[in-house]
């Protein structure tokens, strides 16, 4: 039994050289050898690798498959081979030499059924033995707690945390298009429809929609579309909506008004702000960025924004000067490393390095410190700090 099913599950597998051919039968039978002639109603000639010559009718022949001459001779031998350990051993080397992996795999595995004192098969099967048993790759796996998902051996952990992204990739997926079929529906001429849309989008509340939404508010143009967009993310406990609502406070393109409302959305959620983008975005090349950064901080109200900003009291930054505007110096915003296009040197526009005085840092500053108002004088500000940490931990440890 053994022998029959492995001979027919790798001889699918094999490669098509030099002929010969197995004819399976549709009564389960089959017939191995060289199709040495065909009639035109359909007979088969085969010459068997014992010489003999088979006469085939196409009816009973439920497929044909291609051998090469080692598949062929593969065939003969292990029909002839005794079924033991000793023999399945020769097998398997006679298949490794022809880099007939499969097959050696096959009869590898019955050596390690008949002798199981033989390691060396395990070894080659990929087996490891953990304690007193063998365990093959699946095995090992399974006994370390890993199951095969997506085509790889993966922990529980990790199943579960890609079952929930596709969970809300469809999540996604399904709220994209219906937004999107609600916008093109505030467009419509009829005013039943345009309600419909606007009640429809105002009604949401699943957090799994603020991708989406997210991703609409991006491309949008028409200021009152945008409100209602803004209005029904800014509510929603997802970090696609917080990190949208950030990144709005902090473009330097979007309106104060926006802005602040933004900020209303991320302070009155009672939800925890993070300070991080905030206290990175103090370090922009950009001076509008690391005064929007400073003001979000001192809406935001935590003390922990106090050093930082502190630093940011006075930035440098770059400009472009050019003498020959209008008669006059003329100085550019600020600009990044690339340089903008201009020509440096000459009588041509000059980039110069300009310390700024950031009045919203100061603002922050001031209603984090209590008013203490030490203007832009950082030393002052520093010192202030230090002494206020040091009466802190003097006084916690009191309470200890």
């Amino acid at each position: 039994m053994f022998k029959s099913v492995a001979i027919v599950a790798i001889l699918c597998t094999l490669p098509i050289a030099a002929r010969a051919d197995v004819y399976e039968l549709k009564d389960g039978g089959e017939v191995v050898g060289a199709t040495i002639a065909r009639t035109d109603d359909g007979h088969y000639t085969v010459r068997t690798a014992e010489g003999a010559e088979v006469q085939l009718d196409r009816q009973l022949v439920q497929r044909i498959v291609p051998q090469n001459e080692a598949a062929a001779e593969y065939v003969r031998r292990s029909r002839t081979a005794p079924d033991t350990a000793d023999s399945h051993r020769e097998l398997a080397e006679w298949c490794r030499q022809r880099k007939m992996i499969a097959e050696a795999d096959v009869h590898l595995a019955r050596v390690a059924e008949l002798d199981p004192t033989d390691d060396e098969a395990r070894l080659s099967l990929g087996y490891r033995k953990v304690g007193n048993r063998w365990l093959s790759s699946d095995e090992l796996m399974a006994d370390r707690g890993m199951k095969f998902y997506d085509g790889n051996f993966r922990t529980p952990q990790d199943i579960a945390i890609r079952e929930r992204n596709k969970q809300n990739e469809d999540t996604n997926v399904d709220w994209f298009r219906d937004l999107q079929l609600w916008r093109g529906w505030l467009d419509n001429r009829r005013p039943e429809r345009v309600a419909d849309a606007e009640a429809r989008i105002a009604a949401i509340n699943d957090p799994g929609a603020a991708p989406a939404l997210a991703r609409l508010l991006d491309d949008e143009e028409d200021r009152d579309v945008f409100d209602l967009l803004l209005r029904t993310l800014g509510p929603l406990d997802h970090s696609a909506a917080i990190q949208t609502l950030v990144e709005y406070t902090l473009d330097p393109e979007i309106k104060g008004d926006v802005r602040d409302q933004c900020l209303d959305y991320l302070i009155r959620e009672d939800r925890p702000v993070q300070l991080l983008p905030y206290v990175q975005a103090l370090r922009s090349k950009n001076n509008v960025v690391v005064n929007r950064a400073a003001y979000a901080l001192g809406r935001i109200g935590d003390p922990a924004a106090i050093s930082p900003l502190i630093d940011a009291l006075v930035t440098t930054h770059t400009q472009i000067i050019d003498p020959g505007a209008n008669g006059g110096d003329r100085i550019s915003a600020d600009f990044g490393s690339g340089g903008g296009g201009f020509q440096f040197g000459g009588n041509g526009p000059k980039a110069v390095k300009v310390d700024k005085q950031n009045v919203r840092v100061l603002e922050a500053l001031n209603a984090l410190s209590g008013n203490q108002n030490f203007d832009y004088d950082e030393p002052a500000w520093r010192a202030w700090f230090v002494d206020l940490q040091m009466r802190e931990r003097i006084n916690s440890r009191r309470d200890e």
